[in-house]
């Protein structure tokens, strides 16, 4: 296992390291590979993406809504105002259901609106707690490999470790209700089509090196090129190298690129960047709902409170990477 672990560390110097400086000039958002030590004297590696914050993700209420969700344990739920996912007050999550049970959930609803002086029938949602879910302790050792096998076949390591933070912190044995299985929740027409044996004696969706080739792939053959080109299709000006076409690169991975083609289709065009992203997070078209919807809002989240969770750590090297 240590041999293991010092050659994926190994493998990030070599590979990353050189390709770093190409041109200290650009302007898109640059991201950094930050090694880190445990009390344990375990090595860490993340990827660090500066431009979360300065680019001003990390205030707005819809991520910092799913940073408290997925803090917050799971026999509480939060109140929160539904279309612009404002924070209101915590509950116990036996207070919410014994109300629900008793058809009287909406006289609390109504008691909130008093009390924060909110129109008369604002929408406001009841969400449960799901640190239950993210425990960061299951993916922490398993980054560095991810980023390896990502830059080794041409795609940003940005989306595994976006991904593998949303999909599988704590196990990578959770299955969806659609069937998507795994570190990198494939589906198994996925799997199959780059290569993977899935089947009732042998599922390679649970090898963590073959599930993150496959994802990759499907982010390099897919979900990358389809986002820039619905982006060209309906008058969206892409830039691969921007934060806001990763999150929507994202979206495609999760809910499929027609999908996503389908909801930007009723965007209108003035809506560029930064602000596409927002409006898809508020846009419902097709299949493209609440779980498409919270995505890349989720993906934020988790990599704040990731970095939040490393801060206990000590930083052993940073490392520029500016290749993608």
């Amino acid at each position: 296992m240590v041999k293991l672990q010092r050659y994926f560390f190994l493998s990030l110097i070599v590979v990353l390291g050189f390709a770093a400086s190409e041109n200290p000039n650009k302007s898109y958002c640059n991201k950094e590979i930050t090694t880190l030590k445990t009390d344990a004297n375990i090595t860490l590696a993340y990827l660090k993406i500066p431009c979360v914050n300065s680019e001003g993700w990390d205030t707005l209420n819809e991520v910092n809504f799913w940073r408290c969700i997925i803090t917050l344990s799971k026999d509480s739920s939060m109140a929160n105002i539904f279309e612009s996912r404002t924070l209101l007050k915590t509950f116990s999550r036996g207070f919410i259901d014994t109300l629900e049970q008793h058809n009287k959930l909406d006289s609390l609803r109504v008691a909130l609106c008093t009390e924060y002086n909110l129109p008369a029938g604002t929408r406001i949602k009841f969400t449960g707690g799901k640190k239950w879910f993210y425990d960061f302790n299951g993916v922490s050792t398993k980054l560095a490999r991810a980023i390896t096998v990502f830059d080794s076949l041409g795609v940003d390591p940005f989306y595994a470790q976006s991904v593998l933070l949303i999909e599988s912190p704590g196990t990578s044995r959770a299955k969806s209700v659609a069937g998507a299985y795994g570190h990198f929740q494939l589906m198994p027409f996925v799997a199959t089509q780059y290569g993977l044996r899935v089947d009732r004696y042998v599922d390679e969706r649970e090898n963590f090196d073959r599930s993150a080739y496959a994802a990759a792939r499907l982010f390099k053959e897919i979900c990358v090129p389809y986002a820039r080109r619905w982006c060209e299709l309906y008058g969206f000006a892409a830039d691969e190298k921007a934060l806001w076409f990763k999150l929507l690169a994202l979206h495609c991975y999760n809910a499929g690129a027609t999908t996503v083609k389908l909801a930007m289709q009723v965007v209108p065009n003035s809506y560029q960047g930064k602000n596409l992203i927002q409006k898809l997070w508020h846009t419902s078209y097709g299949r493209f709902q609440s779980e498409a919807q919270n995505y890349s809002q989720i993906a934020l989240a988790c990599y704040l409170e990731y970095e939040k969770f490393l801060s206990a750590h000590k930083t052993v090297s940073v490392l520029q990477y500016e290749k993608y």
